[in-house]
Protein backbone atom coordinates (compact mmCIF):
# COMPACT_ATOMS: atom_id res chain seq x y z
CA UNK A 1 0.00 0.00 0.00
CA UNK A 2 1.64 3.48 -1.10
CA UNK A 3 0.84 6.63 1.10
CA UNK A 4 1.43 9.89 0.86
CA UNK A 5 2.07 12.21 4.40
CA UNK A 6 1.14 16.05 5.10
CA UNK A 7 4.79 17.79 6.26
CA UNK A 8 5.75 21.19 6.06
CA UNK A 9 2.69 22.47 4.19
CA UNK A 10 3.68 20.09 1.56
CA UNK A 11 2.80 16.45 0.01
CA UNK A 12 5.30 13.89 0.26
CA UNK A 13 4.70 10.50 -1.83
CA UNK A 14 4.23 8.17 -2.93
CA UNK A 15 5.70 6.04 0.02
CA UNK A 16 6.07 2.40 0.35
CA UNK A 17 4.17 1.19 3.66
CA UNK A 18 7.05 -0.37 5.08
CA UNK A 19 9.13 2.70 4.43
CA UNK A 20 6.27 5.26 6.06
CA UNK A 21 6.47 2.50 9.34
CA UNK A 22 9.98 2.86 9.56
CA UNK A 23 10.03 6.32 9.69
CA UNK A 24 6.94 6.08 12.65
CA UNK A 25 9.90 4.15 14.38
CA UNK A 26 12.96 6.67 14.12
CA UNK A 27 10.65 9.29 15.04
CA UNK A 28 10.64 11.07 11.27
CA UNK A 29 6.32 10.35 10.94
CA UNK A 30 4.49 11.34 14.54
CA UNK A 31 1.07 10.30 15.57
CA UNK A 32 -0.59 13.53 14.37
CA UNK A 33 1.20 13.51 11.14
CA UNK A 34 -2.06 13.52 8.15
CA UNK A 35 -1.46 10.71 5.94
CA UNK A 36 -3.31 9.54 2.86
CA UNK A 37 -3.66 6.25 1.32
CA UNK A 38 -5.85 5.02 -1.87
CA UNK A 39 -9.41 5.00 -1.44
CA UNK A 40 -9.65 6.80 1.80
CA UNK A 41 -12.04 9.13 2.30
CA UNK A 42 -9.73 12.29 3.13
CA UNK A 43 -6.39 13.18 5.13
CA UNK A 44 -5.92 11.02 8.29
CA UNK A 45 -4.00 11.20 11.30
CA UNK A 46 -1.32 8.51 10.88
CA UNK A 47 -2.18 7.05 14.25
CA UNK A 48 -5.52 6.50 13.34
CA UNK A 49 -4.93 4.28 10.26
CA UNK A 50 -5.15 0.69 11.20
CA UNK A 51 -2.09 -0.45 9.29
CA UNK A 52 0.23 2.31 11.24
CA UNK A 53 -1.32 2.23 14.72
CA UNK A 54 0.67 -0.37 16.03
CA UNK A 55 3.74 1.70 15.35
CA UNK A 56 2.99 3.61 18.04
CA UNK A 57 1.76 1.87 20.81
CA UNK A 58 5.33 2.32 23.06
CA UNK A 59 5.21 -0.99 25.73
CA UNK A 60 6.98 0.07 28.68
CA UNK A 61 9.31 -2.59 30.09
CA UNK A 62 9.40 -2.72 34.15
CA UNK A 63 12.79 -4.74 35.35
CA UNK A 64 12.32 -6.84 38.23
CA UNK A 65 13.19 -5.76 41.80
CA UNK A 66 16.97 -5.65 42.44
CA UNK A 67 17.31 -8.70 45.06
CA UNK A 68 17.73 -7.08 48.57
CA UNK A 69 21.37 -6.15 49.65
CA UNK A 70 23.30 -9.64 51.26
CA UNK A 71 23.79 -8.59 55.25
CA UNK A 72 27.39 -9.65 56.86
CA UNK A 73 25.14 -12.44 58.76
CA UNK A 74 23.01 -13.46 56.40
CA UNK A 75 25.85 -13.66 53.95
CA UNK A 76 27.76 -15.87 56.58
CA UNK A 77 24.38 -17.91 57.00
CA UNK A 78 24.38 -19.21 53.43
CA UNK A 79 28.00 -19.66 53.08
CA UNK A 80 27.40 -22.00 56.19
CA UNK A 81 24.55 -23.76 54.25
CA UNK A 82 26.32 -24.45 51.17
CA UNK A 83 29.16 -25.97 53.07
CA UNK A 84 27.03 -28.43 54.92
CA UNK A 85 25.28 -28.96 51.50
CA UNK A 86 29.42 -29.37 50.04
CA UNK A 87 30.00 -31.76 53.28
CA UNK A 88 27.05 -34.03 52.79
CA UNK A 89 27.20 -34.28 49.03
CA UNK A 90 30.94 -35.16 49.79
CA UNK A 91 30.26 -37.67 52.71
CA UNK A 92 27.53 -39.55 49.94
CA UNK A 93 30.04 -39.58 47.10
CA UNK A 94 32.47 -41.21 49.52
CA UNK A 95 29.78 -44.05 50.77
CA UNK A 96 29.23 -44.47 46.94
CA UNK A 97 32.40 -44.64 46.12
CA UNK A 98 33.14 -47.44 49.02
CA UNK A 99 30.25 -49.45 48.45
CA UNK A 100 31.57 -49.48 44.67
CA UNK A 101 34.61 -50.26 45.67
CA UNK A 102 36.31 -47.50 43.82
CA UNK A 103 38.83 -45.25 45.26
CA UNK A 104 37.38 -42.11 46.12
CA UNK A 105 40.87 -39.83 46.35
CA UNK A 106 42.34 -39.22 42.66
CA UNK A 107 46.12 -40.47 42.09
CA UNK A 108 48.11 -37.15 42.65
CA UNK A 109 49.95 -37.57 39.60
CA UNK A 110 47.30 -38.07 37.40
CA UNK A 111 45.02 -34.90 36.43
CA UNK A 112 41.44 -35.47 36.87
CA UNK A 113 39.88 -35.14 33.15
CA UNK A 114 37.24 -32.87 32.44
CA UNK A 115 34.64 -35.34 32.31
CA UNK A 116 35.34 -37.16 35.50
CA UNK A 117 35.09 -33.96 37.08
CA UNK A 118 31.40 -33.30 35.53
CA UNK A 119 30.68 -36.88 36.43
CA UNK A 120 30.98 -35.95 39.74
CA UNK A 121 29.16 -32.19 40.01
CA UNK A 122 26.48 -33.57 37.61
CA UNK A 123 24.87 -35.92 40.52
CA UNK A 124 24.76 -32.66 43.13
CA UNK A 125 23.26 -30.35 40.21
CA UNK A 126 20.56 -31.91 39.87
CA UNK A 127 19.34 -33.03 42.96
CA UNK A 128 20.35 -29.22 43.92
CA UNK A 129 18.25 -28.02 41.42
CA UNK A 130 15.21 -30.31 41.94
CA UNK A 131 14.77 -29.39 45.58
CA UNK A 132 14.93 -25.47 44.70
CA UNK A 133 12.55 -26.21 42.26
CA UNK A 134 9.98 -28.31 44.44
CA UNK A 135 10.25 -26.56 48.14
CA UNK A 136 13.25 -23.58 47.73
CA UNK A 137 15.56 -24.82 49.88
CA UNK A 138 18.56 -27.53 50.46
CA UNK A 139 19.26 -29.28 53.52
CA UNK A 140 21.54 -26.75 54.72
CA UNK A 141 19.36 -24.03 53.67
CA UNK A 142 16.62 -25.66 55.40
CA UNK A 143 18.78 -25.42 58.65
CA UNK A 144 19.82 -21.89 58.12
CA UNK A 145 16.49 -20.77 57.28
CA UNK A 146 17.16 -19.89 53.89
CA UNK A 147 14.77 -20.18 51.04
CA UNK A 148 15.27 -19.14 47.28
CA UNK A 149 12.88 -17.93 45.29
CA UNK A 150 12.33 -15.86 42.23
CA UNK A 151 11.67 -11.64 42.38
CA UNK A 152 7.98 -12.37 43.11
CA UNK A 153 8.61 -14.36 45.91
CA UNK A 154 7.74 -17.68 43.99
CA UNK A 155 9.79 -20.65 43.80
CA UNK A 156 12.02 -21.17 40.81
CA UNK A 157 11.42 -23.38 37.99
CA UNK A 158 13.16 -26.93 38.04
CA UNK A 159 15.48 -25.29 34.81
CA UNK A 160 15.73 -21.82 36.59
CA UNK A 161 16.97 -23.84 39.74
CA UNK A 162 19.57 -26.55 37.78
CA UNK A 163 21.24 -23.42 35.55
CA UNK A 164 21.40 -21.51 39.58
CA UNK A 165 23.08 -24.58 41.00
CA UNK A 166 25.27 -24.83 37.99
CA UNK A 167 26.42 -21.39 38.15
CA UNK A 168 27.33 -21.78 42.12
CA UNK A 169 29.30 -25.34 41.80
CA UNK A 170 31.48 -23.47 39.02
CA UNK A 171 31.85 -19.88 40.15
CA UNK A 172 31.52 -19.96 44.05
CA UNK A 173 32.48 -23.92 44.82
CA UNK A 174 34.91 -23.97 41.86
CA UNK A 175 34.04 -27.32 41.11
CA UNK A 176 35.43 -29.07 43.66
CA UNK A 177 39.06 -27.81 43.52
CA UNK A 178 40.71 -26.43 46.51
CA UNK A 179 42.27 -23.53 44.99
CA UNK A 180 39.22 -22.55 42.83
CA UNK A 181 37.05 -22.49 46.35
CA UNK A 182 38.63 -20.32 47.64
CA UNK A 183 38.87 -17.78 44.88
CA UNK A 184 35.47 -18.15 44.18
CA UNK A 185 34.45 -17.68 47.62
CA UNK A 186 36.97 -14.35 47.97
CA UNK A 187 35.87 -13.02 44.18
CA UNK A 188 32.43 -13.30 45.72
CA UNK A 189 32.39 -11.82 48.95
CA UNK A 190 34.36 -8.95 47.02
CA UNK A 191 30.81 -8.88 44.68
CA UNK A 192 28.50 -9.15 47.43
CA UNK A 193 30.22 -5.74 49.13
CA UNK A 194 30.20 -4.21 45.75
CA UNK A 195 26.55 -5.56 44.24
CA UNK A 196 25.01 -6.68 47.51
CA UNK A 197 24.57 -10.14 46.09
CA UNK A 198 27.16 -12.84 44.77
CA UNK A 199 27.77 -13.55 40.86
CA UNK A 200 24.68 -16.08 40.55
CA UNK A 201 21.80 -13.88 41.68
CA UNK A 202 22.92 -10.45 40.32
CA UNK A 203 21.28 -11.06 36.63
CA UNK A 204 18.51 -13.20 37.52
CA UNK A 205 16.73 -11.50 40.42
CA UNK A 206 16.40 -14.43 42.75
CA UNK A 207 16.65 -13.85 46.08
CA UNK A 208 17.11 -15.76 48.97
CA UNK A 209 15.76 -14.83 52.50
CA UNK A 210 15.86 -15.98 56.04
CA UNK A 211 13.35 -16.02 58.60
CA UNK A 212 14.98 -15.43 61.79
CA UNK A 213 16.99 -18.39 63.63
CA UNK A 214 16.66 -19.59 66.90
CA UNK A 215 19.50 -20.67 69.00
CA UNK A 216 18.32 -24.45 69.44
CA UNK A 217 18.39 -23.64 64.97
CA UNK A 218 22.26 -22.55 65.61
CA UNK A 219 23.30 -25.38 67.54
CA UNK A 220 21.90 -28.15 65.75
CA UNK A 221 23.40 -26.85 62.61
CA UNK A 222 26.90 -26.83 63.99
CA UNK A 223 26.08 -30.21 65.64
CA UNK A 224 25.50 -31.88 62.76
CA UNK A 225 27.94 -29.86 60.40
CA UNK A 226 30.56 -31.38 63.08
CA UNK A 227 29.11 -34.83 62.52
CA UNK A 228 29.42 -34.59 59.12
CA UNK A 229 32.70 -33.75 59.13
CA UNK A 230 33.69 -36.12 61.44
CA UNK A 231 32.14 -39.38 59.83
CA UNK A 232 33.32 -38.14 56.44
CA UNK A 233 37.12 -38.13 57.87
CA UNK A 234 36.78 -41.53 59.87
CA UNK A 235 35.68 -42.99 56.79
CA UNK A 236 38.21 -41.59 54.67
CA UNK A 237 41.24 -42.18 56.47
CA UNK A 238 41.68 -45.49 55.49
CA UNK A 239 42.53 -44.35 52.06
CA UNK A 240 44.17 -41.00 53.32
CA UNK A 241 46.72 -42.82 55.78
CA UNK A 242 49.29 -44.09 53.58
CA UNK A 243 49.57 -41.13 51.79
CA UNK A 244 49.93 -39.13 55.43
CA UNK A 245 52.29 -41.80 55.98
CA UNK A 246 54.69 -41.34 52.93
CA UNK A 247 54.42 -37.48 52.95
CA UNK A 248 55.84 -38.05 56.66
CA UNK A 249 58.48 -40.49 55.48
CA UNK A 250 59.60 -38.72 52.50
CA UNK A 251 60.31 -35.50 55.09
CA UNK A 252 61.92 -37.50 57.91
CA UNK A 253 64.89 -38.35 55.08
Amino acid sequence: MKFWIHRDGKKHGPIEDYELRAMIRDGEVKDETLVWFEDADGWTKASEVALLSGEFLVEEIEPPPLPPPVTPFLMWRRLGARWFDFLLYQLLLLIVFRAGGMAFLSNPDVPQSGMAIIGLLLPVIIMEGALLGSIGYTPGKWLMGLKVTNSEGGLLSTGQATMRSLRVWVLGMGMRNGLLIIFGHLFNLWVVKKRGVPLWDVASGFRVPGRDLSTQRILTFWILAGALFLIFWILLWPELQPFVEAEMARQGK
